[in-house]
């Protein structure tokens, strides 16, 4: 069964859901692993059961190539942000990271609309920095004037989740990206990856997220749906809104379990979807008939996943990210080139409950602060 599913803004406004299927034929079998399924669609699930088996198991922090020469001191950063977790989170790492190096960190956020966006890109460029690094709202074409003349400044720019490929783009103001458009394609396809494996096979699921990150989060839904449908999968799509994180969305992916009973699997873009949303598949009764799988894991998740409370997490470089836009900018201002470096796909990890070991603390690379230390010689 296809399935498509849109709530409507006056919809949510008023409590209620708007609801839209459409049907048509269905590949898969449910989940039993039991359909006969083409040979292309079986190297698909075995190659699903290849990296859930690969993405369990711990994965080691990648070597931080050693720098010529000891990391410049005394320059000024400003990070141009969001509010939600996952952005507090990386922009906390990059000013740790930052400091260590003596260096002094501005961090604005801009709650994601247009009109702070453009407001923080304008303080910028009203006062270049040595570095800057942003976390895109608005496409860069958007703010290619203040891009322009942070950059004619001397500073040295890397795209945090860009809208697109700007390396990609001839004279392009930025340097480096980090979570660019390789990395959360592959986020995805990890998680379709997971539920193929765990189920032996296609099986009913839907993908949450909200479609106005669609600039970065678009490869995200992309190589999700890819990898279940090249498995004789049809995914359903969930469309929420961020802004309703820990308000509605819970109520809207029950709604949806609700309509679409066969739904086996719920895939979040962001582990912050999690917000009260055990509480509400309980109170509906669905705690133990699907299993939720979520991206960018955080302590929370884990300990969801130790309780069963959450089956997986896809565990992302958070303060780590932040520790590699620094390292991006160092590589930027001391004409060291990035490489392989400019746009990683970076550090991944499946969490289960049988590899969850430590729910205390972030979810992060093992030992990824010294590893960026001893390359910038700042012990």
């Amino acid at each position: 069964m296809s399935k498509k599913f849109r709530a409507s803004m006056a919809a949510v406004l008023v409590g209620v859901l708007g609801l839209a299927t459409a049907c048509g034929g269905d590949d898969g079998d449910g989940g039993d692993g039991s359909a006969e399924l083409t040979s292309a669609q079986q190297q698909v699930v075995d190659d699903a059961g290849a990296a859930f088996d690969r993405y369990t198991q711990i994965q080691e922090a990648a070597a931080v190539p050693e720098l010529p020469a000891p990391a410049p001191t005394g320059k000024r950063l400003v990070m141009v942000t969001c509010s939600i977790p996952v952005c507090v989170t990386l922009s906390d790492g990059a000013r740790e990271a930052a400091e260590k190096l003596g260096w002094t960190v501005s961090t604005l956020q801009t709650n994601s609309t247009p009109e702070g966006y453009t407001s923080a890109m304008n303080q910028v460029a009203a006062d270049p920095p040595d570095a800057l690094a942003y976390i895109s709202a608005l496409p860069d074409s958007s703010v290619a004037k203040q891009l322009a003349k942070i950059h004619a400044a001397g500073t040295r720019i890397v795209a945090i989740s860009p809208l697109g490929d700007p390396l990609a783009e001839a004279d392009t103001p930025i340097g480096g990206v980090v979570f660019g458009q390789r990395d959360a394609r592959f986020t995805g396809t990890l998680m379709a990856q997971s539920i193929l494996a765990d189920a032996e096979g296609p099986v009913e699921s839907v993908f949450v997220w909200d479609p106005s990150f669609e600039g970065s989060w678009g490869p995200i839904k992309a190589g999700f749906e890819a990898t279940m449908k090249s498995a004789g999968a049809e995914p359903g799509i969930l469309e929420v809104s961020n802004a309703n994180i820990g308000k509605t969305v819970p109520s809207q992916i029950v709604s949806y379990l609700q309509a679409h009973p066969d739904t086996a699997y719920v895939a979040l873009a962001v582990v912050d979807y999690n917000a009260g949303l055990a509480a509400a598949l309980q109170a509906a009764g669905l705690q133990d008939r699907v299993k939720i799988i979520s991206r960018a894991a955080d302590a929370a998740a884990l300990e969801a996943i130790q309780a069963g409370k959450q089956w997986a997490s896809i565990g992302l470089e958070l303060a780590a990210a932040g520790y590699r836009v620094v390292d991006q900018l160092i590589r930027l201002m001391t004409d060291v080139p990035l490489e392989d470096r400019a746009d990683p796909i970076g550090w991944q990890q499946v969490y289960v409950e049988d590899n969850v070991s430590d729910a205390d603390n972030q979810v992060e690379p093992p030992e990824y602060a010294q590893a960026y230390y001893d390359a910038w010689h700042v012990g």
